[in-house]
């Protein structure tokens, strides 16, 4: 009876790992880790995970599958199973930290065990959407599910070292300039920065359209707090002034007014409600929906500022563009322009 409810919750926790996870964070990113396991008194294991990982905000949660492959005497421990992880910091850039929870199969007997881990870790951004990382953490293996406040026989504990690998999953739609947005299009040429004149005034734009003054204020201050990151750097996954990517500026603009839309930018593009694709009944605030795939499929979106011109974060960082015009990248937009919501009605 024992064996079975353990076995239960093995494969529960092995189903949880090979689940995608769509909670409103960025895209998911696709994380492969590998390094050595020094559990105490006993041979050196090797440890292997690959799974995903859903950014929220500073945090990410990860659903992986584990594998433990252990040397010499230990072979009949070696064991399969599923983790989940909770990532304090952004895990692809800079310092975070990690603790993990998980159940596995012994290979041997198909007895299951439990295991905690927890450390810290270090993120290097190679491209813009592949990462390397290394971190530590300290591994406690549980034998059959006893309690790791229990400590039986067969426990094993002890640092574990690995190098991560974090590559942005095709097609995730945290997008941001991507294969086919501006830099690399058709002709494979990079277009020229728009040189536009200065932005209209967003809060004259929006009484001129027909907006109550409340909403015209409102999303004036939107748009202006859009203009004030001119020139941030494009940064995959970015939320703030060191680094914005398309949904995550459109974010940052409505929050900072207490309005919170999602992070990516397909559930941005279910927000609030649809606008005729017109530049005639836009409105400042007005979020632009994009495809870069040739199909309606949003993979990109800018934030429309008044007179045609939309600020949106692209490969070359936090810019203007227009919809009316052909100059630098404004017809390649114009092209891919699909939908358009409006938030504050």
């Amino acid at each position: 009876m024992r064996h079975s409810r353990a076995r239960l919750l093995a494969l529960g926790g092995t189903l949880l790992a090979t689940m995608p996870c769509r909670l409103a964070g960025q895209g998911p990113r696709f994380e492969a880790a590998y390094g050595p396991w020094f559990p105490r008194g006993d041979s050196i294991a090797q440890v292997f995970h690959a799974g995903l990982v859903q950014p929220i905000g500073p945090f990410g949660i990860g659903f992986s599958v584990v594998h433990v492959a252990d040397d010499g005497s230990a072979a009949g421990r070696t064991l399969t199973g599923g983790e989940v992880t909770l990532l304090i910091g952004h895990g692809d850039r800079g310092l975070y930290a990690i603790t993990g929870a998980g159940i596995g199969f012994r290979h041997a007997d198909a007895n299951a065990d439990a295991f905690w881990t927890a450390g810290a870790g270090y993120a290097l951004r190679l491209f813009s959407s592949l990462a390397v990382g290394i971190e530590g953490r300290y591994r406690w293996e549980d034998t059959e599910i006893a309690g790791f406040w229990r400590r039986a026989a067969g426990d094993r504990d002890g640092i574990q070292a690995q190098v991560r690998l974090t590559f942005g999953l095709p097609g995730g739609s945290a997008a941001g300039p991507g294969p086919g947005a501006p830099g690399i299009g058709s002709t494979g040429a990079r277009p020229e920065r728009d040189h536009l004149p200065p932005p209209p005034d967003p809060y004259d734009r929006a009484r001129e359209s027909g907006a109550s003054e409340e909403t015209a204020r409102v999303t004036a201050s939107v748009v202006e707090t859009a203009l004030s990151e001119m020139g941030s750097p494009y940064e995959w996954g970015g939320t703030d002034a060191n680094g914005f990517d398309c949904s995550g500026l459109v974010q940052y603009a409505y929050e900072q007014h207490g309005i919170v839309l999602p992070r990516v930018s397909q559930d941005q593009m279910r927000m609030g409600q649809a606008v005729a694709k017109d530049v005639a009944e836009l409105r400042p605030g007005d979020v632009l929906g994009f495809s870069t795939e040739g199909s309606s499929r949003i993979t990109h979106v800018g934030l429309y500022v008044g007179d045609g011109e939309f600020i949106h974060s692209s490969s070359s960082g936090v810019k203007l563009s227009s919809l009316l015009t052909d100059a630098g990248d404004g017809r390649w937009w114009r092209e891919r322009w699909v939908a358009v919501r409006r938030i504050v009605p």
